[in-house]
Formats: C-alpha cells, structure tokens, sequence
C-alpha cells in the first residue's frame, strides 16, 4: 500500500497517528535559500531557485538536468503534472514553454499574441491544453495550444470569493479545476463555471492527493475531505519551520530553508 494510500486509509478509519510509527529513512539535497519545490507523479523533484533555475532530482536525490531560461525573466507557475510534458510561464515575457522529462524544450506560447497581458497564473489542464486566469476581466480561461479560446468563466466579481482577486495557483484534477486564491480554494467544473468555495484557510500551496486536499500548516500535514467537509491534522512529524511539502506515492519531500529533506515511508 503505497503512502498516499496509506494516508487516506488513516483518513477513513480516523487512526491518523498509526502514520507516527512506521520507519522513516532520510536523505536531503542542498539547495539555494528561497528555492521552492515540486513534483511529478513518477517522484521526481523539482528545485526552482531564486535565480530560475530549474533542477530535476529522482527519487533517490540523484540530479538528473539543470536549465535556466535567463532571457525569459523569473518564473511565474510550474506544472509537473505531466513529466513528459513540463509547463513553465515566464510573466515577465508573458510567454508559456513545454519541456520534456530532460527538460529540453519542446515548444512554446506566446501568449501576448492574442493579446492577454495580465495572467495571474497558468497550468496544464488534463488534456494537455491550458487553463490561465487573465486579471484584466476577472476570468478562469482555457485555451488551445494553438491559443483558441474554448471555455472562460464568469468574471470572478460577480461571485463572493473574498475581499481580493489575486490567484496564484491552478490545478486541474480531471473532474474539476481548483483556483487558490489568497487561502480560499475556489473550484470549478470542466468547462469553467464557478462552483463553489471549497475551502478557506492559511494554505499557501496545496496537493490533491485521492481527492483529498493535502496542505502545510502550522508545521503540520493538513488532509481535507471536501466531499465529507472533514479535516484532519496527520500525526507525521516535521522539522520545525518547514516551507513546503510535496508527497508522491512512497516519497515525502520536506522543504526546510536551504535543503529539501527526502523521506520515505518504508513498509
């Protein structure tokens, strides 16, 4: 049974603290202070430091590619959602490439051709199109690799979402798209109607892991089931001031100032 599994399972049996007891092995990888992280479902790690690189890591700590993209400027949004098909947006050239699981690239979008110059965000949507919130009229949009428009929500005015408009993070989980948006979750469907507001709290990044909403907070894994309106605090113990997590399957990766910590949950 794999960690995520294990987690939900846990979730479900309300027995979150059978986690704390199983054996843990611990590696970590020296990164620049300020990086951020991500991952890919395949359990690669990837480092975005604050100079723009960007560092891919297996499972296992080994670095497997290193690029930065200097002339398009500082990156805004990453996607792995896609290890074969990496979406990374530079603002400042209001411009979208696609990289390959070497990170090569392997195109690219401009987006300033069909004229949107105020994107909050973009990501992969699970077709491989892309989905991208345009501040100038308040939209969620999703578009073409060829830029064609195919579906657009309301203008986010027009509902209660809170007391501002600033989205940073995108993720499309096949059966609806999450937009976070100053620690409210919004959720939409498929074709960019606005549902509801799924979750209010502190997160500043999250994971939907088996439809559960995953999230640090107060140096603590945070597991939210919108379906039963459930959270649940996981009793996994974490190095005090940690900036981020990131779990796929058996691997947990810890962000902690100037290292990731690599974790593995072993049988």
């Amino acid at each position: 049974m794999t960690f995520i599994n294990k987690l939900i399972v846990c979730i479900s049996f309300l027995c979150i603290s059978q986690i704390q007891s199983q054996s843990l092995s611990t590696d970590t990888i020296k990164i620049p202070l300020g990086s951020t992280i991500s991952s890919d479902n395949l359990e690669n790690l990837y480092i975005i430091t604050p100079t723009n690189d960007i560092v891919k890591y297996n499972k296992n700590g080994q670095k497997l590619a290193t690029v930065n993209f200097k002339v398009l400027g500082n990156i805004s949004s990453f996607d792995a959602g896609n290890p074969f098909e990496i979406y990374v947006f530079y603002r400042d050239q209001n411009k979208i490439i696609f990289l390959d699981n070497m990170l090569n690239i392997r195109g690219e979008c401009d987006l300033e051709s069909i004229g949107i110059s105020q994107i909050a965000c973009i990501a992969r949507s699970s077709d491989n199109q892309i989905w991208l919130f345009d501040m100038s009229d308040q939209k969620l949009k999703k578009y073409s690799k060829d830029l064609k428009l195919l579906n657009e929500s309301a203008s986010l005015n027009n509902f209660t979402v809170g007391n501002e408009i600033n989205p940073s993070i995108i993720l499309d989980i096949n059966s609806s798209i999450l937009l976070l948006n100053n620690f409210n979750l919004l959720e939409f469907d498929l074709y960019a109607n606005f549902n509801k507001t799924v979750l209010i709290d502190t997160l500043k990044s999250f994971q939907v892991l088996n439809s559960k909403i995953v999230f640090l907070k107060n140096n603590s894994i945070y597991v939210y089931n919108k379906s039963m309106l459930k959270m649940e605090k996981i009793n996994q113990t974490l190095p005090f001031g940690t900036k981020g997590i990131r779990i796929e399957k058996e691997r947990l990766f810890i962000l902690k100032d100037e290292f990731v910590i690599l974790r593995s949950i072993l049988e």
